[in-house]
């Protein structure tokens, strides 16, 4: 009877008083300073009192500049630009409530300065895209979280309008489907975004019928962002500042319109570096490397984006940023400046206020620890 008296007085305060932020938001930053041992971080963002706090650093490996956790196993590539350490994949099982990282394995991305890398939606596959070799790999997953064997490679050719930074084949970012039956591949270097199907045993082929969506010359496609509804598919595009909003159905991909990042009266030169969706799936943000900025965009009932939003205060060198998942705020890494900003949403997706920061060496990707 006294379990049921307590169950009872938690639903009756609920009831009165709705859902409570969480206490603790739990939060893990891969780095790219070379100088930096411990190069992966562990961060708690208290939400009640908004608060920031850097709990533990770990030796991750040289510039664990993209992370992606899955199954209580975070995963890490490293952007070294010369030595072994340039195509390397690791595998660390998070222990202790993410307080310990043991490593489990590595292997070779099997190109040049891998700079994504993705989880399937089934959690049997591990994707990389090699930035400066311009190349894609698949790797198995083993049941302990290891990587195992190379199921699918392959070497990009062309390139594109600015010679600088489209010479060649440059793969900036990979990634599934929601429902796991295509891979996509943004490539900066040949304003392509590479598509590719999974076939009955979860292999990688070419889509032969529809091998890539084209985007305008000199875009450089860098990230992508998937809705949750499986239908829209949204493309940053680093070297113009846009973002395009295209159409998935049967199989098919189509682009349905392009937008700036940037506001009307922005003048200079800038980049854009990240994009994330808000958990409601009504809004979706960019960051603005240059401009200094994040740009909040509403989603049409149709997919169609349209900026709401150019906010800018403190924010700098913004390489990769997160919005928490109980969509009450965005952590946002400041490359330039060493440190994790901690900024306010608003009941509408609208950033709010700048709150607070932490100190961390060149911050480059941010993924969340699941709550217990």
């Amino acid at each position: 009877m006294k379990h049921l008296l307590v169950i009872r007085v938690v639903v009756l305060s609920t009831l009165l008083y709705g859902p409570t932020l969480r206490a603790q938001t739990l939060f893990f930053v891969g780095t790219t300073d070379s100088d930096e041992i411990e190069s992966v971080a562990l961060i708690e963002l208290d939400e009640k009192n908004e608060t920031l706090k850097i709990v533990r650093k770990f030796k991750a490996g040289e510039r664990p500049g993209y992370l992606v956790l899955s199954e209580n196993v975070l995963y890490t590539v490293s952007t070294a630009s010369k030595g072994a350490d340039q195509h390397t994949l690791r595998a660390f099982r998070v222990l202790n409530d993410g307080e310990e990282l043991e490593k489990i394995g590595e292997v070779s991305s099997k190109g040049l300065n891998p700079c994504h890398i993705a989880v399937g939606r089934d959690g049997k596959s591990l994707y990389t895209a090699n930035y400066t070799s311009g190349s894609i790999a698949q790797y198995s997953i083993q049941p302990n979280g290891d990587l195992g064997s190379n199921q699918y490679f392959e070497q990009f050719t062309g390139n594109s309008v600015n010679q600088k930074r489209q010479e060649s084949p440059h793969a900036h970012y990979i990634n599934t489907t929601i429902d796991n039956q295509f891979v996509l591949t943004a490539d900066l270097g040949t304003d392509k975004v590479m598509i590719h199907r999974i076939d009955n045993q979860g292999k990688m082929q070419t889509h032969k019928s529809q091998p890539y969506i084209e985007l305008p010359a000199g875009s450089g496609p860098r990230h992508l962002e998937f809705h949750p509804n499986n239908k829209w598919i949204y493309v940053l595009n680093e070297l113009s500042s846009t973002l395009a909003s295209v159409k998935y159905e049967n199989g098919s991909f189509e682009i349905i319109n392009i937008v700036s990042t940037l506001p009307d009266d922005f003048q200079g030169t800038s980049s854009a570096a990240a994009v994330r969706i808000h958990p409601s799936g009504k809004y979706i943000y960019s960051s603005n490397r240059g401009s200094g900025s994040i740009s909040m965009f509403e989603i049409g009932d149709q997919g169609r984006v349209t900026m709401a939003q150019n906010f800018g205060t403190n924010l700098g060198w913004v390489r990769d940023f997160n919005v928490t998942p109980s969509g009450d705020f965005i952590l946002a890494g400041n490359l330039r400046s060493n440190k994790v900003a901690l900024l306010k949403l608003g009941p509408s997706g609208l950033i709010k206020k700048y709150i607070t920061s932490v100190d961390l060496p060149n911050p480059s990707c941010l993924v969340f620890y699941p709550s217990k």
